[in-house]
């Protein structure tokens, strides 16, 4: 797969997209386009020797990484939690399965907040009978109409917001969705609409694992619709980047 190239941060000098351009091979315009928004950004979406500009970036003062689409994590990979329940020192996640996670808060190095958007296209197909002018003379009145079948198409969007529990112990990360979670771990803090609900969860995380930041870039209008468009979901890419970030404080 091709590696491409994000930066975290640019150097603290007005010239520096200019030379991102200049070292990446861009016009500066392209560059200062791609590099427009919320930090980090792609740069590159292939790069023919990776190890090599990552350097020259980080020589001059740039924080820039090199990663393949395989190293993107999906939901496939995480815990999509229905359930929690907390212990003394972390909590149980329960997954749609009835299968139980334990994660000690300790482990939790990172929380993201963010939304997906759902898209599903209905298709409906309706069947009329209409006067046939041509079919009634060739038939002398004996076949007045003709079968008509319309098709219509209609494109609907959905929002889901979600929490991201990233672990730093090697463990799964684990995802909550919005309408997919029950939140009677919250106790009498329960409200009654869901997003306040989620919400609340996020912020005990974040009472209850301090060294773990809140992250809500990829949530943010404009940044994942502002990333090149690549073989793996744009959340997902974002939420990488994001993780991949502040791991090189960022």
């Amino acid at each position: 797969m091709p590696t491409f190239i994000t930066l975290g941060r640019l150097p603290d000098s007005p010239g520096s997209i200019p030379r991102a351009a200049q070292l990446a091979g861009l016009a500066p315009s392209d560059a200062a386009r791609l590099l427009t928004g919320t930090f980090p950004r792609i740069l590159l979406r292939a790069a023919a020797e990776p190890e090599a500009l990552v350097s020259a970036f980080t020589a001059e003062g740039f924080v820039a990484w090199a990663s393949d689409l395989a190293e993107v994590p999906t939901d496939a990979q995480r815990i999509l939690v229905r359930s929690l329940a907390w212990t003394e020192d972390g909590f149980v996640a329960q997954d749609a399965q009835g299968a139980e996670h334990a994660c000690p808060f300790d482990a939790v190095c990172l929380l993201q907040r963010g939304a997906r958007v759902q898209s599903t296209l209905e298709v409906e197909k309706t069947t009329t009978r209409k006067f046939a002018l041509g079919r009634a003379v060739m038939s002398g009145g004996l076949m007045l109409t003709k079968q008509v079948t319309q098709t219509t198409e209609r494109a609907t969007q959905a929002k889901e917001p979600f929490l991201l529990i990233q672990r730093g112990d090697g463990g799964p990360d684990l995802m909550i969705y919005e309408h997919r979670m029950s939140y009677q771990c919250l106790g009498a803090q329960m409200a009654q609409a869901t997003l306040a609900n989620l919400g609340l969860l996020a912020a005990r995380f974040q009472s209850l694992g301090p060294q773990a930041p809140l992250d809500d870039r990829v949530g943010r209008p404009g940044f994942v619709a502002g990333l090149p468009l690549m073989a793996v979901d744009p959340v997902d890419l974002g939420l990488h980047l994001v993780s991949e970030a502040r791991r090189r404080g960022c």
